[in-house]
């Protein structure tokens, strides 16, 4: 099997996310055995909030932005039938990404950092060692360096008729332009009544890649600013020269933070996974995309919402101005309306095309919406000024609508690419029989162990803390019974690849 430089450098990306998927996993796993009232001998508080701090960033960075920047550094150059317009500037960003999150990781593992993933100020900076932040803070600093990277190397190839042409302002012109139709703004304002926006020219696809990169830049420009200042703290400190925390607001901090923050979810999650399925579906089942019109209008309304959703996750805090956590509501709801148009067209795509033969790709995908729904419609719950008094800090919270809608959804959406691709990358498909019970086992065992959680919360059990003695063990035994099933789907595909492929194509990839 002979692969060119454009499909390995995909599949290095791709097989590096799946790793860092198996570390979470692991990481999730321990997490849940010590909430059972095992391990506690050799695993201490410290270490479970120090693998809890860094099991997002492990989860999110190492497995699904590694995995997604694989898929599309591939896809958008065969979509749009050009070049990639680095290859270099995307092979080193590999490993400086794969490094930053090895760092990240080794901040908790080695270094006991554990401020928890919100890093709420100024937690930070004074209640651990100047070291493990500094450490965190270099690791994370080298994430975001190779996101924008990745964001310049898809604009830079979207945009640029060709290499050398035009050049930053020139690329950063037609984003705004083309991302938010600035041009039909402009027709209209000169009068012109019909007028057709030039994102019509671009394939529906490759309009979701680069609105939904106009969330990554931003969300990665607001993380490394707080890595940076995590930074500068560590480095003041250890050379005796502390910076008062008091020189930033906790509360402008925190609303700064979220909003960053939350363009990976609600941003990058729900757009970058919608132009997989827009992708995807009609190459499936040999059918244009239901709707295509409606839904680059879709793309642009979940843009503008997602730039102003962050409140929904302030909603408990009581210095919060009330008419920001009014608004968080309001945007929230407005996503569900943009989501469920989405899911409209795929399934609408999959009807008219009856009848319809699931494939592993097609499969994944039906069961990704089912998971959206079930997560979407957990955090709509949440998104409610009374609901989010019961809910908030809950397992609730990141059981129902964080872990189904980040596994059965994202991930399902990212395997699917991946089951789609790996036959027109290497020629070779991917064994069936393997790949249905890989994805059955994943959604199956990742909504049981949601609802676990979920219920679990319900029933007065708060995330972010260590219960000592089991005290819901019946839930988090159940919700051990869905981890372990994912990971039978896991080791289930990964089996799958080597049996497909060998060990020896997989080690050329990264040589």
């Amino acid at each position: 099997m002979g692969l060119g430089p454009r499909e390995k450098l995909a599949l290095k990306y791709v097989l590096a996310g799946v790793f860092w998927l198996g570390v979470a996993g692991i990481e999730g796993i321990l997490m849940r055995a010590r909430l059972m009232g095992y391990i506690a001998d050799f695993y201490t508080p410290e270490e479970y909030y120090a693998v809890m701090t860094v099991h997002p960033f492990v989860g999110i960075y190492g497995w699904a932005y590694m995995a997604v920047m694989g898929a599309f550094y591939y896809l958008v150059p065969v979509v749009l039938k050009k070049d990639l317009y680095s290859e270099r500037v995307a092979n080193i960003s590999f490993w400086v990404m794969f490094l930053g999150v090895l760092i990240t990781w080794l901040s908790g593992f080695l270094f006991k950092f554990s401020a928890l993933y919100t890093l709420y100020w100024p937690l930070p900076v004074l209640e651990y060692p100047p070291q493990s932040t500094l450490v965190f803070s270099v690791g994370t600093i080298m994430i975001f360096a190779s996101i924008l990277a990745f964001f310049f190397n898809m604009f830079a190839t979207i945009f640029l008729p060709s290499r050398g042409a035009g050049g930053a302002g020139y690329v950063a012109k037609e984003l705004l332009t083309l991302a938010f139709n600035l041009d039909k703004l402009k027709a209209k304002t000169k009068g012109i009544k019909e007028y057709l926006p030039r994102v019509y020219s671009y394939p529906v696809f490759v309009v979701g890649v680069f609105r939904g990169c106009v969330d990554t830049t931003l969300n990665a420009f607001v993380m490394a600013g707080v890595s940076l200042l995590l930074g500068i703290y560590s480095i003041t400190s250890l050379i005796g020269s502390q910076i008062p925390a008091t020189l930033i607001d906790p509360l402008i901090y925190k609303n700064v933070f979220w909003w960053g923050l939350d363009l990976i979810a609600d941003g990058n999650v729900l757009i970058f996974t919608a132009a997989v399925w827009y992708f995807l579906v009609p190459l499936l089942v040999g059918r244009e995309l239901f709707g295509e019109s409606v839904v680059r209008s879709v793309i642009l309304a979940d843009l503008v919402l997602s730039l102003f959703v962050w409140n929904h996750h302030m909603l408990a805090d009581t210095p919060q101005p009330f008419v920001l956590q009014i608004q968080g509501q309001l945007f929230t709801w407005g996503e569900l309306i943009t989501m469920g148009l989405t899911m409209f067209a795929v399934l609408m795509t999959i009807w008219y095309a009856r009848p319809v033969k699931y494939s592993p790709a097609l499969l994944a995908i039906v069961l990704s919406i089912l998971g959206y729904a079930m997560g979407g419609s957990a955090g709509i719950l949440q998104a409610n000024y009374a609901m989010n008094r019961f809910f908030h800090n809950t397992q609730w919270v990141i059981g129902i609508h964080g872990h189904i809608q980040l596994l059965a959804g994202l991930s399902l959406t990212i395997f699917a690419a991946i089951y789609a691709a790996a036959p027109l990358i290497t020629g070779k498909e991917l064994d069936r029989k393997l790949a249905y019970w890989s994805i059955i086992l994943f959604f199956v065992g990742a909504v049981i162990m949601g609802l676990a959680m979920g219920v679990a919360g319900v029933n007065g059990m708060l995330r972010r803390t260590l219960y000592f003695n089991g005290e819901y063990f019946e839930y988090m035994a159940v919700a051990m019974v869905g981890a372990l099933m994912m990971a039978a789907g896991y080791l289930t595909f990964l089996y799958n690849f080597i049996k497909t492929y060998g060990f020896k194509t997989i080690l050329s990839i990264f040589k």
